[in-house]
């Protein structure tokens, strides 16, 4: 497996810590934190290419469809994982796939560990489609 580039986008610092930690526990070090989606939209506008990116199911929905747009428009982003739980008839998960995005997993807190594993042997074997919510 090549080595991921990572970047987990989360407002809360314990979260960022306890994500790059999991990955870390699977292997997975080339990871960068980012609390602000602005930052994130301009590292893909210049040039930076992810294999995963990390995003919170309770992040704003007009930022979230913001930068599913983007993302659709360029290819920079391999696949997408969301963490956390979605809120009532909110799934960004369920957005991101209607702006044809790669949604790698949509994870609860209480199963990342698990999820995060099967996630990334997925995308180290470069399987690509709708993937069931925590099978590869």
């Amino acid at each position: 497996m090549h080595n991921l580039h990572v970047l987990i986008h989360q407002t809360r610092a314990f979260h960022q810590i306890r994500l790059h930690q999991a990955f870390n526990a699977q292997g997975a070090y080339n990871i960068r934190l980012s609390d602000d989606i602005a930052d994130v939209i301009r590292g893909l506008e210049c040039g930076l290419s992810l294999d995963l990116l990390v995003l919170d199911h309770r992040m704003p929905r007009d930022e979230a469809l913001s930068l599913f747009a983007r993302l659709s428009c360029a290819p920079l982003v391999r696949a997408l994982l969301f963490v956390g739980q979605a809120q009532a008839g909110a799934s960004l998960a369920h957005e991101a796939r209607r702006h044809g995005l790669w949604v790698l997993v949509d994870v609860p807190w209480a199963r990342l560990a698990v999820a995060l594993g099967r996630a990334l042997d997925c995308l180290a074997m470069g399987r690509q489609g709708r993937l069931s919510k925590l099978s590869c």
